[in-house]
């Protein structure tokens, strides 16, 4: 008899112990939701302000915001943005840019040229320094040949003023 009532409390307790089991592993925490897809890289591009062009998909970065005028020597605050673009282009796997100086039409043609020459070429000599090989920094400087706004307002040629990052399609 005390045998019987031994094995019905074991069962009980063998019993009462799977379901506690079972209950706390319905307690437990879903497992993690699978991360997103990782947006394609033309859609992550656009999410940068790049846009779609004939050339590639082209950043074009504000003069103002990277040089006084008439100047070559890039600001403080283009450091920070250029580092940034660096980063983020370099997440993207993106090894090869394109960067095109552009002008305002104020001054002669050959002084406009090689002003946007040497901001594409400081432009690029930054990017070097944070992580771009410098080889693969093509430089070019437009001058005034390629106006983004009319040069009659000074809206305009502040539209102008300006340095294309240009990613070539692969």
């Amino acid at each position: 008899m005390m045998l019987r009532k031994f094995s019905t409390v074991a069962a009980q307790w063998l019993w009462t112990a799977v379901l506690v089991s079972l209950l706390a592993a319905c307690a437990s925490a879903p497992p993690p939701a699978p991360a997103p897809a990782p947006l394609p890289r033309a859609e992550r591009l656009a999410q940068l302000g790049f846009e779609k062009t004939d050339d590639g998909y082209v950043l074009n970065l504000p003069g103002p915001l990277l040089f006084e005028t008439g100047s070559d020597v890039l600001s403080d605050g283009a450091k920070q943005v250029l580092s940034k673009l660096a980063v983020d282009l370099r997440a993207l796997e993106i090894a090869k840019l394109r960067l095109f100086g552009h002008t305002d039409n104020v001054g002669t043609a050959e002084f406009n040229r090689n002003l946007s020459s040497r901001r594409a070429d400081a432009v690029a000599q930054f990017l070097a320094t944070n992580g771009f090989a410098s080889e693969a920094l093509e430089r070019r400087g437009f001058g005034f040949d390629r106006p983004l706004a009319s040069n009659d307002t000074p809206e305009g040629r502040a539209k102008n003023r300006r340095v294309s990052v240009v990613v070539p399609f692969e």
